[in-house]
């Protein structure tokens, strides 16, 4: 029978330091942990997916950093995508504006989008339309997104937030597609939509703001801000938020001073 091998000491402790640092940077990886001095321990996020939740932290300090730590990598990642559509689509109008010509599957792509951000093909010429589309499929910056999920999901502890991922507040309205509100007025049939993920509900919501008629203000001031080589930020885009809530000019109010107390900054870009 064979023996067990026997590891030097030195290097079992070697194996164990590096086991722990590997633990450590796994924790650190996930993105959320605790303040120092918040009284509690590193929060593991599976995935950056799973909503944490936020009720569970001892200090409103805490649950703002966490919720905004969570909450970042996320819009990031979905304006990266939005900055290369957004740039494949100017370069195809620009090469349109001058005579050029597509290939069909680009071509095919671009009615694809065209669809999904309501742009009507039989209006426009096709270099018109890239155009269109490249005014509308582009960035929201971050500290309005994180700015709107704060408010929407008061912190990811609403009931939409924690039951159906849903930061921002947007209905939906086939019967079974979310979660019925407690106060729904009588007659009404809207729902709260439910997502798969956090990632689901914060492209929905750049999407929802891109392609909505509601939001056209908004869309108008980020291409201003382009032509004039200005930073796009989350400040200025929040003027265009005016028929997101019933109190208008009292809600952009409300996005911004929350864009200001929480030190989101200017947010360009999508940043």
């Amino acid at each position: 029978m064979r023996r067990a091998a026997h590891l030097n000491p030195w290097l079992q402790l070697g194996a164990l330091t590096l086991a722990t640092i590997a633990v450590i940077l796994l924790v650190n990886a996930t993105g959320l942990i605790r303040p120092s001095g918040s009284g509690g321990e590193a929060l593991q996020q599976v995935g950056r997916e799973d909503l944490p939740d936020f009720r569970t932290f001892p200090t409103v300090e805490a649950k703002k950093t966490n919720f905004f730590g969570f909450l970042r990598p996320i819009v990031r990642a979905e304006n990266r995508k939005l900055r290369r559509e957004h740039e494949r689509l100017k370069a195809l109008g620009d090469a349109l504006a001058d005579g050029g010509e597509v290939a069909p599957e680009q071509w095919a792509w671009v009615r694809r989008k065209a669809k999904a951000y309501r742009v009507d093909l039989t209006r426009h010429d096709r270099a018109e339309v890239a155009g269109i589309l490249a005014r509308r499929v582009d960035v929201i910056p971050a500290s309005l997104v994180l700015a709107q999920a704060a408010k929407e999901s008061a912190w990811g502890t609403s009931r939409f937030a924690r039951e159906g991922n849903n930061l921002f507040g947007e209905w939906c309205f086939t019967q079974g597609c979310g979660l019925v509100p407690g106060k729904r007025q009588q007659g009404k049939s809207h729902e709260v939509e439910t997502f798969d993920t956090v990632r689901a509900s914060v492209a929905s919501y750049l999407h929802n703001l891109n392609s909505h008629p509601k939001y056209q203000e908004l869309r108008t001031i980020r291409a201003r801000l382009r032509r004039q080589g200005k930073a796009i930020t989350g400040f200025a885009l929040a003027q265009g938020l005016e028929h997101y809530s019933a109190r208008g000019q009292e809600y952009v109010a409300e996005v911004r001073a929350l864009i200001r107390h929480n030190d989101l900054g200017q947010g360009g870009h999508g940043s």
